[in-house]
């Protein structure tokens, strides 16, 4: 399996320096950029021509999860619905949530647990993704493709337990710096980045075995190669929450009734 790991799209809360968990904080102009460039990104490379999509439930997730599933549509006909999870929200911060960074540590007492963003990592892989995996036994020549689109801290999360999962020595890495690292120490995602990986059963697994020792094979991490020569607006329009009805400077241009237009179709992609 071909999976990709990938972070939201800039928002409001990001740009404040606030914790934002559980808020349903929505996308700056500029993290809707992102999201675009990361789209048409994916749609070009032969190994993101995506068959499944899973998204955190949260707007900000969704929205870049739908940027994906659009473009892939554009380009390779494939109508890929969005599964949104409570599973892959970030971590919920409880009394901390809408706080700055500066003025508290993350720490509050009502913050979730590792222990609770573990059992939610480990319900997505065993309900969601490890049987998409196990589904494929034995066809060599078909890898399915998947992208989850989820938040910074339980990626990290869903990371180290997808890593829990491998066997002894099946863990692999491409010859390149940003893969090595995710060896050394716990991957991290800018917004719109995502980790590249391949994963696979151990040959050695016993068809009894519910474990299903795992190996997998990380191609790239925190990888923002689409955000190349991207630049904020300045005025704060950049930073700013985006307006999906808000008209695209191309529609100033269309001829007729066409400028007319809805707006989630000017937006799309």
């Amino acid at each position: 399996m071909h999976l990709f790991l990938i972070r939201h799209g800039e928002t409001v809360d990001n740009v404040a320096g606030i914790y934002a968990g559980s808020r349903d904080s929505a996308l700056t102009s500029h993290g809707v950029l992102q999201i675009r460039r990361l789209a048409t990104h994916l749609a070009e490379d032969a190994e993101a021509a995506l068959e499944y999509i899973f998204s955190s439930d949260l707007k900000r997730a969704v929205k870049t999860a739908e940027a994906i599933a659009a473009e892939q549509k554009r380009v390779h006909s494939r109508d890929i619905p969005v599964v949104e999870l409570a599973e892959l929200r970030e971590k919920d911060f409880g009394s901390d949530e809408g706080v700055k960074f500066g003025d508290s540590r993350g720490r509050a007492p009502d913050s979730e647990t590792p222990e609770s963003m573990k059992a939610r990592v480990d319900a997505f892989l065993d309900g969601y993704l490890l049987p998409l995996l196990s589904s494929q036994r034995g066809e060599v020549s078909h890898k399915s493709r998947c992208a989850v689109v989820s938040h910074g801290i339980i990626l990290g999360v869903l990371y180290r337990e997808l890593c829990a999962r491998v066997s002894r020595g099946g863990i692999t890495v491409d010859p390149n710096p940003s893969a090595a690292s995710s060896l050394i120490s716990p991957p991290f995602w800018d917004n719109s980045g995502y980790l590249k990986c391949t994963v696979s059963m151990a040959d050695s697994m016993a068809s009894e075995d519910k474990s299903l020792p795992l190996r997998l094979h990380v191609s790239l991490v925190n990888c923002t190669i689409h955000l190349r020569d991207l630049k904020k607006t300045r005025g704060g329009i950049g930073s700013a929450a985006f307006d999906e009805k808000q008209r695209t400077l191309t529609s100033f241009f269309l001829p007729g009734p066409t400028k007319k237009r809805k707006s989630h179709d000017m937006s799309a992609g």
